[in-house]
């Protein structure tokens, strides 16, 4: 089932209008070109070129790293924490320790 036709003269318009771009004889000698300046930078002119960039990545990175870092160390010390308890909790009365334990 196909729709009808919109009566809006906008939209006859739009579908009628055709893009016919002009060619450029150039453009591919100058697409060339900006590929061979772009392959004869350096990486640290790269970096230098992109700096902003690079220090954000980097402190994005730093920050993520340190979290995690965090996340895991509070992990670690709150299972340290637990079997500390469990211990000394066992070590101080036998018929506990029989209930602590999984």
């Amino acid at each position: 089932m196909n729709p009808s036709p919109p009566n809006d003269p906008f939209s006859r318009t739009l579908a009628d209008w055709r893009v016919s771009p002009k060619s450029d004889p150039n453009f591919r000698p100058a697409v060339w070109q900006r590929i061979g300046q772009r392959s004869r930078e350096t990486w640290a002119a790269y970096v230098r070129a992109h700096l902003a960039a690079w220090t954000v990545a980097g402190a994005v990175a730093l920050v993520a790293a340190s979290w995690t870092g965090h996340l895991f160390a509070r992990a670690k010390l709150d299972s340290s924490r637990e079997q500390m308890v469990v211990s000394y909790l066992g070590n101080l009365d036998p018929r506990v320790m029989a209930k602590l334990r999984p």
